[in-house]
Order: structure tokens, then sequence, then C-alpha cells
């Protein structure tokens, strides 16, 4: 896919790069993260996301360095509660979870209740956002990663870290510089996300059923001929 825009400059280029977007867990980040410039940049470019009604109905939260051992231990209580029983090992991993990303964001979603919009549109205003902050990373050059799991549903550790009734903890995102390179992503066909529409089952249509059976188009046929 990136071979057939080695001839491009400008706004392909910049489409390139978004083509090699991939999520980077933690552990293949290190030091430096983006500065607040940089930050301040890549939140622009979340409320730059399509957002019906200009609602901005998401936020974050960072947790400074100063502050990751407290969370440490919010995240270590929180396995705890979970399982009782969790080795050292569990514990250990739940606390670097917290203090191993160079920059950590909480990511959480705040619909307006008592909006017009709908709350369905709200959330893909919010999940347009997220996908902004990830993309703006990777042009920025840092690798990110959005984490979510159990914990992001345990009432105690939400209230811990400032989440406000009506609001939900999305996930976690973690950025940083690229010290090892994920796996290369898993090919994905265009074909299995797009359709074309033919209007087979509106009266009249030329694609309407007949009395021979059905003319509706399979899947694995929706794109030929369009």
């Amino acid at each position: 896919m990136t071979a057939m825009w080695r001839h491009m400059t400008g706004a392909e280029r910049i489409l390139e790069v978004l083509l090699t977007r991939r999520s980077v867990s933690p552990r293949r980040l290190q030091s430096p993260g983006p500065n607040p410039d940089e930050l301040d940049a890549i939140l622009q470019a979340g409320l730059r996301a399509p957002d019906h009604g200009g609602l901005h109905p998401w936020r974050v939260i960072e947790f400074r360095p100063q502050n990751r051992e407290a969370l440490a231990w919010c995240f270590e209580q929180e396995k705890l509660r979970r399982d009782p029983l969790a080795s050292p090992t569990d514990l250990r991993r739940a606390r670097e979870h917290a203090t191993r990303p160079p920059l950590l964001l909480g990511f959480v979603v705040s619909p307006r209740e008592r909006s017009k919009i709908p709350a369905r549109e709200q959330w893909l205003g919010a999940g347009a956002a997220l996908g902004n902050l990830l993309a703006a990373a990777h042009q920025l050059g840092y690798g990110a990663i959005v984490l979510s799991g159990e914990r992001c549903f345990d009432e105690t550790l939400v209230r811990q870290v400032g989440v406000q009734p009506g609001e939900y903890l999305a996930g976690f995102i973690s950025m940083g510089t690229i010290r090892e390179a994920p796996p290369q992503a898993r090919e994905t066909l265009s074909q299995d996300v797009w359709s074309c529409w033919q209007g087979d089952l509106l009266p009249g249509a030329a694609g309407e059923a007949s009395a021979d059976g059905d003319q509706s188009i399979r899947p694995s046929e929706r794109v030929r001929g369009s």
C-alpha cells in the first residue's frame, strides 16, 4: 500500500504517514514523550474531529510523573479488588501500567445529557477525537496506544482519578518515543468494510427480488462492477 504513494508529496505524504500508524505497546516506548507544546497540538487535533453540535463530549486527564506512584498504588489496589490472590508479578505489572509510559492520559467520555444531540452521536464524536489524538501523536513521530480493560469499570478507581458521575473512563493513552518497532500490522482489505448499495430492495428497482429468488447482492459481490 505504501509503495503506491512514493511518487507523491505534500498532502499525499501526510496520508502515507497515516497509513503507517500502529498502536505501540508501552513496553516498546521510552522517553521523551510529547512536550507541553506538542501535547497542546495533539489536543487541538482532537478538537478538530467531527463533533455534532460542537459539544466536545470528552476530556483528558494527564498523569504527571510526580503523581505516578500514587496512580500505581491505585492500580495495584484495583487489581487486588478484582483478584485478592494476585501474585507479586501481577501486582508489579499493574503498577507498571501507571509508571512505564513517558506520557499517560486518561480519556474520559462526557456525554451532555440535556443536549438534543443523541448520546450515540456524542460517543461517535468522542471516538473520532480519540482517533485524532492518536493520529496526531503519530504525525509528530511518537508511538501511542489506548488500553482499557476491567480497571476502567472499577468505580473506586474511576472516582480516584477524577471521573465525575455521568462520565465514562474509556481508557488510558500511553505516548512516547518508539524504542522498538511493533510487529507489522495484519493487512486488511478495503473490501472488508466497503460495500455499494444497489437499491435492490426498493419497489420497481432493477435488482428487486423476483419470483425466482432473492436478487440481493452477497457480501463477496458488493464491490464488483461498481
